[in-house]
């Protein structure tokens, strides 16, 4: 009866949050689909890309390669690859069409979150009531929901994993922990560079706190390197060529290529960041007086009660007795030092201000990373490890069983109420989808194609840019046809500046690569398609 009971807390938490987070999706019936016109449908197209090249033999790309930015080699590599969390894809894709397939995989994608969490959470010993919290504000707190425009960054079943494995080498010193620590951060990698980056920045802080506050950690760790040398060398050194596997062809295609630090000055968090929550969210409109607006990628509020719990971890660090300390001590504190350190490096007071992120961002990898608002990843891990680690624990104390619960299922319903009252962007599918495949059917059979990066849906919305190159690329998916088009993090050397190009700009960017005739469609004025000869 017992079991029974928590399966339904947990599968009850889950299919909640799914639909706080999806609530668009689901009472459209999967007429909408939760995602913008350009990153979120470049995410999509990279998925079907890879799909395609590894199911049809007749695709005109390759893995490595997307169709875009015709000829350019290796496009994959100006972007997120997604190779991580695509094999989702891939299982969903045999059964379901592109655009169903797509909103399922974000769905499950977001499930695995909650499930990884939750695991951890009882590794951690933690009670089940809490553990539904931690994995319900992992999966679907208002600052990861957010995000979900941003398809990228919902793969984060790795980083509750690499945190556990952090703390168990530390605390038991093993082989295996530091295997499974190196696993999971190249596996986040894979999934996600940015989230596997600012990963390993939250461990390299955490990992030496803990074993600075953990008493014989370092000597434990010294034995562990002596007995076990081989073994820790070896998967350091396999996961290593891994992640050089993974990141050298980027190092390579992009060489020379880095973010000047103006290019992030409106995605820094500012203090008002840490308290602005989406829109028509909970505390949206009762924090507005004390704030000002911010930047779209720094709404990074998800509610009072989270940082409340991360004060009293805090504070509580300061009333134990040097011969009192519980074991839990060190990690709270490793956690939270984690959480301030971050915090502090990545903050400025104000849009355009200065920040110490001017000068940290030249560690390795930093200077691609543009939305630093992103370091939420490393305060909501390790802040509500520490937050929710302090709970269990101080609600240990409450003799009686009943009221235990209470307090806990109190707090964490708190916790969780506070990320509702919000909707997601969304769209039509038929808004996009459809006008793709009618443009798709002009460019059938050409050469290459250059589309026109202009389009205008079934509501009069005008899809332009970013939005009508993301387009554009989808029509040469759907023709099997390579196009010019291309959007990603960056273009490739030489490419035409951003914008509807001209005839000549289109011959000049293919000269001495192509030779043959380009098709060229205007998706608001198919009749006025025409070919344009490169010689």
């Amino acid at each position: 009866m017992r079991t029974a009971g928590l399966i339904v807390l947990y599968v009850g938490a889950a299919v909640l949050g799914s639909y706080f987070v999806f609530r668009p999706t689901f009472d459209s019936g999967f007429a909408a689909i939760q995602t913008e016109r350009g990153d979120g449908m470049l995410n999509h197209y990279l998925l079907e890309h890879s799909w395609l090249s590894l199911s049809d033999s007749t695709y005109c790309g390759s893995f490595l390669s997307p169709p875009m930015y015709h000829p350019a080699p290796r496009t994959i590599y100006y972007s997120e690859n997604l190779w991580g969390v695509a094999p989702l894809y891939w299982a969903l894709r045999p059964a379901l069409p592109h655009d169903l397939a797509y909103i399922w995989w974000q769905i499950l994608l977001n499930a695995l979150n909650f499930v990884a969490f939750a695991v951890v959470a009882r590794w951690l010993k933690w009670p089940h009531v809490v553990a539904v919290g931690g994995a319900f504000m992992w999966a679907f707190a208002m600052v990861h929901a957010d995000q979900i425009k941003h398809q990228q960054m919902i793969g984060r079943a790795w980083m509750p994993f690499a945190a556990y494995y952090a703390i168990a080498l530390v605390t038991a010193p093993s082989a295996r922990a530091w295997n499974r620590l190196c696993g999971c951060v190249f596996f986040q990698s894979l999934a996600c560079i940015y989230t596997g980056w600012f990963l390993v920045a939250g461990l390299v802080v955490f990992v030496p706190a803990l074993v600075a506050l953990t008493p014989g950690a370092g000597g434990a760790l010294r034995q562990l390197v002596r007995e076990r040398r081989g073994a820790v060398l070896r998967a350091g050194g396999l996961w290593g060529l891994a992640m050089a596997a993974l990141f050298v062809p980027y190092l390579v295609v992009n060489f020379g290529i880095g973010r000047v630090y103006a290019e992030t000055y409106s995605l820094i968090p500012t203090p008002s960041a840490w308290i602005t929550g989406s829109p028509g969210s909970m505390w949206s409109d009762t924090t507005a007086p004390y704030r000002v607006p911010v930047y779209l990628e720094c709404w990074l509020f998800s509610g009072f009660t989270i940082y409340a719990l991360m004060l009293a971890a805090t504070v509580s660090l300061l009333f134990y007795k040097r011969d009192e300390r519980p074991p839990e001590r060190a990690l709270i504190a490793a956690a939270m030092l984690t959480v301030f350190v971050w915090a502090l490096i990545t903050l400025t007071p104000r849009e355009q201000g200065d920040s110490l992120w001017r000068w940290v961002r030249f560690v390795p990898g930093g200077t691609a990373i543009r939305c630093v608002s992103r370091v939420y990843l490393v305060v909501y891990l390790f802040g509500g490890i520490a937050a929710l680690t302090w709970l269990t624990k101080v609600t240990e104390r409450i003799s009686r069983e009943r009221l235990r619960f209470a307090v806990r299922a109190l707090v964490v319903g708190a916790m969780m109420f506070e990320q509702t009252r919000y909707e997601q962007p969304h769209f039509e599918r038929k808004d996009f989808y459809p006008l793709v495949d009618a443009t798709a059917a002009q460019l059938k059979g050409a050469q290459v194609g250059y589309i026109v990066p202009v389009f205008v849906d079934t509501t009069g919305w005008l899809g332009y840019g970013a939005d009508g190159e993301v387009f554009a690329m989808w029509v040469g998916l759907r023709a099997n046809v390579p196009v010019v088009n291309g959007y990603s993090g960056r273009a490739p050397k030489g490419y035409p500046e951003f914008g509807t190009q001209p005839d000549h700009e289109t011959r000049d960017w293919l000269k001495g690569k192509f030779r043959g005739t380009v098709r060229r469609i205007d998706p608001r004025a198919p009749d006025r398609t025409r070919e344009i000869v490169v010689e």
